[in-house]
Formats: C-alpha cells, structure tokens, sequence
C-alpha cells in the first residue's frame, strides 16, 4: 500500500530554536525542547499525518498533492483550499482536519487551527495523538489549561506516547512544578532512549531544581544523541557556570554559538564566563557582537514591517555586510533588488559581498549592471578587486583608475601587470608600473607629497 503523506511536521517549529513561538518552556527562563508532534511520533514508532490510498479515492490524493505543493512553494493559501476541497470530499478523515489545521497555525490564522483540531478529535476521539497534537497547539498559544486536558487525555488513550509526557512536563516546569517535570521527561526519556527534546528537558529541570551532577549527565548524553543541538549545548554551558567549571562553560557556549551565531543569547551566557575567567578582551569582544546582534534584530523587525521596501533590505543587507556576514547579505540585497531591480547600492552592496564570498564572477556581473545604470567610483572598485583576485591586472588597474583609488590592494595590481609585462618582453611598461605601484605605496605612507598617489582609496564595504 502506498501512503501519501504531507509534511505537516516541517509547519511547527520546536522550542529549542532562536526563532521559535513563545511557550510555557521560555518562560523558565531559558527556551526549550517542545517536541513537535509529528517528530515526536516518528520517534515514538508511531506514524506522522498520512492518508492511505484505501481511505481516499484518487481526488482526495491529487488534493492532498497539491496542499503539499502549495506549502512547498510558499503559497499556504492554495493549500488550505485543495485541503478543504479534499474535507469536502471525505468530511469524516480526520487527518484531513489535522493537515489544514497544521496549515492555518503556519500562516497564523489560529482560531481556524484550533477549530479544525477540534474537528479531528470529533471524528476520532480515541486518537492519542491527535490529543498530542491539539494539545502542543494550545500551549504554544498559552492555553495551558486546556492543552494540559490533552495531553493527560492522550496519556489515558495511550501511555506510551513520549511526546505527551514530554509536553506534560513542560506544562508542570512552566508552573515551577519541578518534582512533576522531572517524573514526566523521566517517563518520555524511558519510552524513548534516543528522545533528545526530552533528555534535554529532563536535564534543564533537573538544573533548576539544584541536581547539577544529574542535569550535566543528562545534557551530556543529549549533545551525544545531537552533536548539533543548540539548546543542549547552550543548557550544557548554564550547567558549568553554576559548578563553576568556567573553562568547560565556555566550551559549552562556543560550540552554541558555532551553531548559531546570529542568536545573542549564547553571546552574552559566553561573555559571562570569559569575564569570570578574566578573559576581558575575550569578554569585549563577545560585548560588541552582543551590540551588533542587538542591531541586527532591530533591522529584522523593521524589514519585516517593511517588506516591500528596497530600502529596509539593503539597511539590513549593510548592517551584514559589516559584520561579515556577506552571504545572508547577498540574500537582503537580493530581496532588495527583486523589489527595484535597478538600485545601485543594492547592485553594488551585492556585488561586494559577492566577492568577499569568493563568488568573483558574480561581483563582476553585478558591477557591470551598476555601471549600465550609472557609473560609479564603488562598481570599478569592487570589479578591479575581483579582475585582481582572477588575476586579470589590466582590467584590474584599469577598474581602479576609473575609481581614482590608489592603496596597497591598487599597488599590488600594477605589481601584477609589471611581471605579466616583463614576461612578454615589455620592459619599459613594467618599469613603469613598478613605478606606479611604488608611488602608491610611498604615498600611502605619508612619503610623498603626490596628490595623486596620496589620493584616499574608496571605503568598503561598498555602500
């Protein structure tokens, strides 16, 4: 039998990310692992939303395909149609209900979510995990009460799902219940050895409530299960502070951060560390990134607001580009230029973080649009850098002439020419550009007084 199946389970986002819903979990202080529920199924040995052929006639597939292509391609709207067409046909499949409900919590449109939870439970009221499910829909929303009604209904049903003790636990740990938490991520962790949300959970609870040796066993063994889980490694890292093991905290955070730099929660937990080391210009520097993500959110925020504006992106996109992340850069860039397609900063902010990539053909063509556009001392900058990494000289000092840009990096592109002229036979216009890059070089040091070569060269990142 073949199985159709929706990736419902990509539509709710886990605790454990920088970007996740507020939960009962964040309120505790540090955020945590909600296992979602389709996941938590997968692990448990039980299956995520499908439709079997059996259960629904060849309309009802093409439909359910086509939701799934819908929210593949960023148009949930076409999915919550082809789900209700489908509802329509076969108004008693309660995975139906459950897959649009999964799609109305992903565009936000949660009564409707709610509603259509609702509407499974109704055609199967003995679905443990449908109780699961509605249950982790209405604690991410703050209904605690309620999603603790589901989840102790789906434990009733089924005493072997690990994602409703889990999520259980997390109800008693947003109440500072810690004896009830620990006795539930307990439960969930012996239903499941390799449940990681939960081990995590189980850990983090166990370092509230003063168990330090077990809650750094117990993170321990869930960066074993996840070498890549970030909230384990940062709650790792809590743990250390509080035994004191500074070294081993600012171990902990720094593999956080590896995995997720652009969170400033882990920068500024390290930050405390170097400076109980008296690490300070460690600490300084964790200080200044802290500033520059704190920055960054504001921008995010605003670009969010502003999502059709060019003008939010490339602010965004140049705030990146300062902190030397060029490639989310090339991405605002081009977010900027879909929405103005002409727009010199964003043409030649790209093609700078093009070629800070290594993307050099890329720099190049972007520049070449910019200079269609209008000319400018920015695009022949940035293209002679990348004629000069290419080691294309000529076009390289050529680009930097236009931009009447004369430093170290111009020096060495007439380096570069010297000895491809001296090669061809060219002795006196290698002499000559050895002289140049000679001059340049004296008049960046302050030993000439040459306008020309003292001339400032054109700032970057390109603006």
């Amino acid at each position: 039998m073949r199985w159709i199946v929706l990736s419902i389970g990509l539509f709710f986002v886990t605790g454990c990310g920088s970007g996740s819903p507020e939960t009962p979990a964040d309120t505790a202080g540090v955020p945590l692992s909600i296992k979602s529920p389709v996941e938590a199924e997968n692990v448990g040995g039980n299956k995520p939303a499908t439709l079997p052929e059996a259960m629904a006639n060849p309309a009802v597939e093409q439909l359910v395909a086509k939701a799934k292509a819908g929210i593949v391609g960023g148009k949930a709207p076409i999915a919550v149609e082809a789900l209700s067409q489908a509802i329509g046909i076969d108004p008693k499949d309660p995975t139906l209900f459950r897959m649009r409900a999964d799609v109305y919590a992903l565009i936000g449109e949660f009564a409707n979510a709610r509603a259509d939870f609702s509407l499974a439970i109704q055609a199967d009221p003995n679905n443990a995990e449908l109780h699961n499910v509605r249950g982790y829909f209405l604690m991410t929303r703050g209904a605690t009460n309620d999603a603790l009604n589901d989840f102790n209904k789906a434990l009733e049903l089924n005493p072997s799902l690990a994602a409703a003790w889990n999520n259980r636990g997390l109800i008693h740990l947003s109440a500072n219940n810690y004896d009830a938490a620990e006795a539930d991520f307990v439960k969930a962790t012996e239903l499941d050895r390799k449940y990681v949300d939960a081990v995590n959970n189980l850990g983090f609870v166990r370092m509230k409530a003063g168990k330090l040796d077990q809650s750094l066993s117990d993170l321990q063994q869930a960066v074993k299960l996840n070498p890549k889980y970030t909230t384990a490694w940062n709650n790792l890292g809590l743990v250390n502070m509080q035994k004191e093991n500074y070294d081993a905290a600012v171990e902990a955070f720094s593999k956080a951060i590896e995995l997720a730099p652009l969170d400033v929660r882990w920068r500024n937990h390290r930050r405390a560390a170097y400076l109980k080391l008296e690490r300070f210009e460690e600490a300084t520097a964790d200080g200044n990134r802290v500033a520059w993500l704190t920055g960054l959110a504001q921008l995010t925020n605003h670009a969010a607001q502003k999502s059709n504006d060019a003008n939010a992106w490339i602010q965004r996109a140049r705030h990146l580009t300062s902190g030397s992340e060029f490639g989310a850069a090339v991405q605002d860039y081009s977010r900027a230029l879909s929405l103005d397609p002409a727009n010199l900063a964003a043409l030649n902010g790209r093609a700078y973080a093009w070629f800070q990539t290594g993307e050099l053909q890329k720099a190049i063509a972007d520049c070449d649009q910019s200079l269609v556009v209008e000319p400018s001392a920015n695009a022949f900058s940035v293209r002679g850098d990348a004629w000069l990494a290419l080691k294309n000289f000529d076009q390289a000092v050529k680009d930097f002439e236009a931009a009447n840009r004369f430093d170290e990096v111009v020096a060495e592109a007439y380096k570069g020419r010297a000895e491809q002229r001296k090669a061809a036979g060219q002795t006196q216009l290698a002499q000559e550009d050895l002289k140049k890059a000679q001059q340049i070089l004296s008049g960046v040091a302050g030993q000439s007084d040459s306008h020309e070569t003292a001339a400032k060269p054109v700032p970057f990142p390109a603006q």
